[in-house]
Parts: structure tokens; C-alpha cells; sequence
């Protein structure tokens, strides 16, 4: 009786595991799907390395190369998944912008002070290295295409490209064609702000 117990407790447990690697394999089949919507679109081409891994496109948007791929993090007890989104670009300064939310779901007690200019009525932290940096920055024009951007975790702009990351709240509506065109326009538009 008492193998008999061990078994089906087993056999639970082992279907149980499998039900979750078949949904996740369902959940990036339809995200890999929404990819191949922006590959028939703007070229380009879906990496997957596997059975339930993760999708990624990789491809150019306006001739400039990007990619988009998906990551997770556990957070208060839950899976959380983040779109992250790199392009190109030539920046004249390296700066971030981070969501008030997501930062204070961090570190803020051990954050690190530094040089900072609120965005969007104080949702968004523009942090730069140096206090003289801010003065080279167009800070009316990044304030709008943050109010277009939002809602994201962060945006880290470099001499050598852009990424961005959003909190997704349901990863195949968010990676569908319209919402990922209209994040890729938007992270073009902050291209051109930052080369300015």
C-alpha cells in the first residue's frame, strides 16, 4: 500500500511538470507565431533553440538592426516576463530611464545616488553619470516619446544602441504585430531624439 502511495504521488508530480513544460511550449509556439508576423513584415528571421524555449527575432526595422526577444525573472512568489527590445543608435551620451515602480520593487534602499531629472510627472527617473549631461539632453522631447514608450521597466541608451525592456502582463497580446510595431516605431522616435 505504502509503494502504491509513493507511486501515484509520483505520477502526479510527473504529470503535473509536464503540464507546465507543455503550456509554457504552447504560450512561445503563439509568441513565435506573432514573430513570424514581423519577419513576413520586416524581414529578418526567429531563433528558437528548442522544445520550450524562448523565441527571438532578430531583423531590421527602418535599416537599422534589431531584435526582440522574451526573459523572466521571479518576482514576489511569480514568473514575470520582460519584451526587450535593442536597436542600434548612435547616442552623443549614455543616460537610463527607469520606471519609479519597478525600481522601487528593487533596490532602493541600497540605490546608489546620482544625476536625476523626473519624467512624466515623476513616474520615470532620467539618470545620468555626469550633472553636465543633462544639459545636452532635449529633456521636452524624451519626456513625450516616454508618454508614448509607457508602460516600461527601464531603457538603457549607449553610444552603441538602445534597450529597452517592458513588463509584460500577457505575453502573447503583447507580442502581437500592432503592439510590436507601434514599441519598435517608438523606440525609432527615441533613436532620433538621442543622435540629435
Amino acid at each position: 500500500m505504502v509503494l502504491y502511495t509513493i507511486a501515484v504521488i509520483i505520477l502526479i508530480m510527473i504529470l503535473a511538470v509536464l503540464t507546465l513544460v507543455w503550456l509554457r511550449k504552447v504560450q512561445f509556439d503563439a509568441v513565435h507565431r506573432n514573430f513570424l508576423d514581423l519577419v513576413d513584415h520586416f524581414g529578418g528571421r526567429v531563433v528558437r533553440g528548442g522544445f520550450a524555449i524562448r523565441p527571438r527575432y532578430s531583423g531590421n526595422f527602418k535599416n537599422q538592426q534589431v531584435s526582440i526577444s522574451i526573459s523572466s525573472e521571479s518576482w514576489q512568489k511569480q514568473r514575470r516576463f520582460y519584451i526587450a527590445v535593442t536597436m542600434q543608435s548612435r547616442a552623443k551620451i549614455n543616460f537610463s530611464i527607469i520606471s519609479r515602480d519597478w525600481l522601487e520593487s528593487r533596490e532602493a534602499e541600497t540605490r546608489k545616488k546620482s544625476h536625476a531629472v523626473d519624467l512624466m510627472d515623476g513616474r520615470y527617473l532620467l539618470e545620468v553619470s555626469n550633472p553636465g549631461q543633462l544639459k545636452k539632453l532635449n529633456i521636452a522631447s524624451l519626456n513625450k516619446i516616454v508618454e508614448r514608450l509607457h508602460p516600461f521597466a527601464y531603457v538603457l541608451i549607449a553610444k552603441t544602441g538602445i534597450i529597452l525592456e517592458r513588463i509584460s502582463t500577457n505575453l502573447i497580446k503583447d507580442t502581437e504585430f500592432p503592439t510590436l510595431k507601434k514599441l519598435l516605431e517608438n523606440v525609432y522616435r527615441l533613436k532620433a531624439i538621442v543622435e540629435k
